[in-house]
């Protein structure tokens, strides 16, 4: 099964600081970033407003570094997902609809952490370099994945194919959180949304299993 990854707390310090992250992203989902406040996060962390000014100046600089931390642990989510050791015995079309479906569930599990970076920190370059760093990083993890079945994939330019497809999930995905958030209507199920992705994906990319030697 494929899950979110949590990166490992280390020493005394860094747990508090996890604490910190900890509780500033359960109060994001439960009442969103508004009511994100230093002593509110200072009670749910079970610390101090003392504590959390020395590690943060202030709450812009706490919401950038849980991005960082989100960040991270995208990278480790995509590098377990997309090991090349655990689907060795799948073909490319079976691949595509699998991290399609992941991708789908977990953009709605974190719909409210992904809304909250990007209204809070739409002016900070440094989240714009982290979200361009962590799409190139997913973008090689998958390539080199789906590559390994280039024979399937049929479409001239499969290396490109791939990162426009893997734009178009995204683009999608961040759409759909966007006006979800916003009150529209989204008339489709997950696993409609998943289903409909994935046939789009693989047309584009023309996949064909390959032949088998008789």
């Amino acid at each position: 099964a494929l899950g979110w990854v949590h990166t490992p707390q280390q020493d005394r310090s860094r747990k508090t600081l996890e604490r910190l992250l900890d509780a500033t992203e359960s109060i994001i989902r439960e009442r969103g970033v508004e009511a994100v406040t230093v002593p509110e996060v200072a009670r749910a962390a079970r610390s101090s407003v003392g504590s959390f000014y020395a590690r943060f100046p202030d709450k812009a600089a706490l919401l950038r570094t849980l991005h960082e931390r989100a960040c991270e642990q995208t990278l480790a989510t995509a590098a377990a997902a997309l090991d090349p050791a655990r689907f060795r015995h799948l073909g490319t079309e079976e691949l595509v609809r699998l991290f399609i479906g992941f991708a789908v569930r977990l953009f709605h599990e974190r719909r409210p952490i992904m809304l909250a970076f990007s209204t809070a920190l739409a002016g900070d370059p440094g989240f714009a370099e982290r979200r361009a760093r962590n799409a190139a990083a997913i973008g090689a993890l998958l390539r080199a994945l789906l590559l390994e079945r280039r024979a399937e994939i049929h479409h001239p330019r499969p290396a490109e194919a791939l990162d426009m497809g893997l734009r178009v999930v995204t683009a999608t995905l961040e759409q759909r959180n966007g006006l979800e958030a916003g009150g529209g209507e989204v008339a489709i199920s997950d696993e409609a949304l998943s289903e409909e992705l994935s046939r789009m994906i693989l047309g584009y990319l023309d996949v064909r299993p390959a032949k088998r030697a008789r």
